[in-house]
């Protein structure tokens, strides 16, 4: 499964909802880092291991070796031998540096959204600017959620009542009830309430499904702690955890699909049903 992670106009902390969203996701997850602009990841996560320096993220294994993979088809490990363990504990596939590395993979992305969403565990795929004519199109296209970031300024959201309605048509299954994008707003924390009115209404005007499913606060202290690369009390207990989370719980509870499914004798497959869902936001906020 897949939970793509983009903006429309800039990148208004899209690898920092990512990052984040791997950080509080339950289950088995990866980060992916598909933006193909050039990714930021390499430069901003630190690497993990028994007795390992401290330093950034290696140039292999990553997302073109991934997808050379994908080509023959993946194994029931699905990315998770192309991702590399984080002093986070979020395993990442680090991404092309810049646009010309990225431009090899174009053709590929077919089958890489494919073989991705059919791993059972959920892939956290930051897109970077998901505009028309982006390479990584596919991984939105076969995303069970994909999270539009948006500031709440005049032209962003006239961009928000245009790209949300653009992307409700472009990407999903037609044949199912409900849409996978849903926004999340980003803005200053005393701002949260008259954000999240203001892109309801925004919406609203338009007669759009798309939910708003969460608010991701400007946290420079927050943002600090998840780059710094070392989970301290402080950070857990920081405005931008604790918002991440509540996203985590909204995201889950509109795309049930996303639920973790519990092991076998533990009383069946949490996917869909709501006692799954109750179980899944506990982890979550453990």
């Amino acid at each position: 499964m897949i939970i793509s992670v983009c903006s429309d106009k800039g990148s208004p902390g899209v690898s920092t909802l990512a990052t984040a969203l791997g950080l509080v996701w339950p289950g088995e997850r990866v980060l992916l880092d598909a933006d193909a602009a050039g990714g930021d990841l390499p430069f901003r996560l630190w690497s993990a291991g028994p007795g390992a320096p401290r330093e950034r993220l290696s140039s292999s294994p990553s997302i073109a070796s991934l997808a050379t993979a994908a080509r023959l088809g993946l194994t029931a490990a699905g990315p998770m031998p192309f991702a590399q363990d984080t002093s986070l504990g979020v395993p990442t596939v680090p991404g092309a540096l810049s646009t010309e590395r990225f431009r090899p993979l174009r053709g590929m992305w077919p089958r890489v959204a494919a073989e991705l969403a059919a791993w059972p565990g959920a892939v956290i795929a930051d897109l970077g600017r998901l505009q028309p004519g982006n390479d990584a199109l596919p991984v939105a296209q076969q995303s069970t959620a994909v999270l539009l970031v948006t500031r709440v300024d005049l032209e962003s959201l006239a961009h928000l009542r245009d790209r949300a309605a653009e992307l409700a048509g472009s990407v999903g299954d037609p044949n199912q009830d409900r849409s996978p994008v849903g926004v999340v707003v980003t803005g200053p924390p005393k701002a949260r309430r008259f954000s999240l009115e203001q892109a309801r209404q925004v919406l609203a005007s338009i007669g759009s499904p798309v939910p708003v499913v969460g608010f991701l606060p400007y946290d420079p202290v927050g943002a600090q702690g998840l780059w710094a690369g070392v989970m301290t009390r402080r950070f857990a207990g920081s405005d931008l955890v604790r918002s991440t989370r509540a996203i985590a719980e909204s995201v889950l509870a509109s795309w049930p699909a996303l639920v973790p499914a519990t092991p076998a004798g533990a009383g069946g497959s949490a996917a869909g049903s709501d006692a799954g869902v109750a179980s899944t936001m506990e982890e979550i906020g453990s």
